[in-house]
């Protein structure tokens, strides 16, 4: 599909003191770009992951639209008190922020790193309704992620 907006996505937490921002050839990036969107960091063309500072990652983040993945991060008031600096981040502000971990089971394992990988259309459709509100659709619909609050 053809997207008259393409929004800018932010990938990740940090890490100890480094951010680790994946591959351009990476399963993830490539389910974005075909979710209709761009990947912040296109810098990275290497076949891993890539650490960058708290501060690079900070100005990327400050460009981004959407913020997916982020870790164990399970409202915004945490992810505010890991950094207070996130809570500037346009993401955070619109409440555009993202994580995988809609189904966990009773351990609290999340059901993305078992079955997400056999599903890449379910992920693809929960990226598309994430990364394109203008499609109206519901965030009920979501699959994998749920939105941070």
């Amino acid at each position: 599909a053809q997207y008259t907006v393409r929004p800018k996505v932010m990938l990740n937490t940090p890490y100890n003191d480094s951010w680790f921002m994946p591959s351009v050839r990476s399963y993830a990036v490539q389910l974005i770009a075909d979710a209709g969107a761009e990947y912040i960091y296109s810098q990275n063309k290497s076949h891993q992951s890539t650490p960058i500072s708290l501060e690079q990652a900070l100005l990327l983040a400050s460009a981004a639209d959407v913020w997916i993945n982020v870790g164990n991060i399970a409202s915004l008031a945490q992810l505010k008190s890991e950094n207070p600096r996130f809570a500037t981040i346009p993401a955070v502000t619109s409440g555009r922020v993202y994580n995988n971990t809609k189904r966990t089971n009773n351990a609290g394992g999340s059901d993305f790193w078992e079955s997400a990988v056999v599903n890449p259309d379910v992920v693809l459709r929960d990226l598309v309704a994430i990364l394109h509100p203008e499609l109206n659709l519901v965030s009920e619909e979501l699959t994998y992620y749920k939105r941070i609050e």
